[in-house]
């Protein structure tokens, strides 16, 4: 199967197309445009230098979350639209997940952070594939609480840990692992990769939904001023 994969849902823009078990194209754009304005130049792009049209397409994989509201409502939107247009289905795939499956090395305990503003960082564990630790939206203290608990060393990974690199090395010393940095930022590729494992999961278009750990922060507003 084909399939094309979107991710939206942090500061990378990016677009895969994977064709059976090999990963034909993988694109990133980080720039001035929004995400709405490079995403379906790219999805030409990465059809064209795949050798594939969007007729060969099976299966539309998109990154839900968590992350940024508005990218995630793009990348959402636009694989709902061209399954739609195409009588075809959506596999959401989880953004930590994501960032983590690369590194999901025997023995290693992988922590997948995002940035989530508001002094939060979005975060999740993983070891062997399984999953340690439920996506979850705190301060980045109390997910190292959270981590702290995990036997061995921890590899850091995502585009989160920038931003709390320091932080994360004065709380954990030596026990602390960094992804290199020119494989932090997370891309479709991974997101295609996992929905291949997946296809059973997909579904409907109408079906895919946003994966939101806490309201968007309009909401949060509302909510105080109404309080």
């Amino acid at each position: 199967m084909t399939i094309l994969a979107l991710d939206t849902s942090g500061p990378t823009c990016s677009v895969a197309v994977m064709v059976g078990e090999h990963l034909r194209y993988e694109a990133r754009a980080v720039n001035k445009l929004t995400h709405s304005r490079n995403l379906l130049p790219m999805v030409e792009e990465a059809l064209d230098k795949a050798g594939v049209s969007l007729e060969d397409i099976g299966l539309v994989a998109a990154v839900v979350g968590p992350g940024s509201f508005t990218g995630v409502r793009i990348g959402v939107a636009t694989a709902q639209g061209i399954a739609r247009a195409k009588g075809i289905n959506c596999l959401p795939v989880n953004a930590l997940e994501a960032m983590a499956a690369s590194f999901l090395s025997p023995g290693s305990c992988v922590c997948a952070i995002r940035d989530a503003r508001a002094m939060q960082v979005y975060g999740a564990a993983f070891q062997d594939g399984i999953r340690l630790m439920e996506d979850a939206a705190l301060p980045l203290q109390g997910y190292l609480d959270r981590v702290m608990r995990f036997e061995g060393r921890l590899l850091f990974v995502g585009d989160g840990v920038a931003a709390c690199r320091e932080n994360i090395i004065q709380r954990l010393e030596n026990r602390a692992l960094f992804a290199p940095a020119h494989l932090v930022l997370p891309g479709a590729g991974a997101a295609a990769q996992l929905a291949s494992l997946r296809q059973d999961e997909a579904a409907p278009p109408g079906e895919l939904k946003p994966l939101y750990l806490r309201a968007p922060q309009a909401e949060r507003l509302r909510a105080q001023k109404n309080g």
